[in-house]
């Protein structure tokens, strides 16, 4: 059983996160709401847009979702013509997304609203606050990533 003080921890962040996240994606929504694009297919789009293609399970994994969900939103980003599906030529099992230049531009543009965004929120704490909290959260993605099972 966690300590008292780690159990109040949990109690106030989770009380705090809820508003600061919906804060965070509200400022960020402008621009996808202008780009007709969802948080997932940016999601999706932020994964692509430094490998050259990643096969559609691996995509499922990496998302922790079904196939199901992964496909849904694959096709629309398609539609969309922001990713292309290409096959094995070894495998007509497997396939391959890849971002196109029009993926790669809607994810840019969203990385520069989220930069704006953390620019605007962060704006009031000091330097020194902006550093403790990169430690921190550098420091728990490490924690996270470790204790992966």
């Amino acid at each position: 059983m966690p300590d008292e003080d780690l159990s109040r921890f949990a109690y106030e962040v989770s009380q705090l996160m809820p508003d600061i996240l919906r804060q965070f994606l509200r400022r960020q929504t402008k621009e996808i709401a202008q780009g007709n694009i969802t948080l997932p297919q940016i999601l999706i789009l932020d994964i692509l847009k430094d490998r050259i293609s990643m096969r559609m399970g691996e995509l499922a994994e990496y998302l922790a979702v079904s196939m199901a969900a992964t496909t849904g939103i694959v096709d629309k980003l398609v539609r969309n013509g922001f990713v292309i599906r290409t096959g094995s030529p070894r495998d007509r099992r497997i396939v391959n997304i890849n971002i196109t230049p029009k993926g790669k531009r809607a994810v840019e543009k969203y990385n520069q609203a989220r930069q704006k965004a953390i620019i605007e929120m962060f704006g009031g704490l000091t330097a020194l606050e902006r550093s403790q909290y990169l430690e921190i959260l550098s420091k728990l993605r490490r924690h996270i990533k470790e204790s992966r099972v």
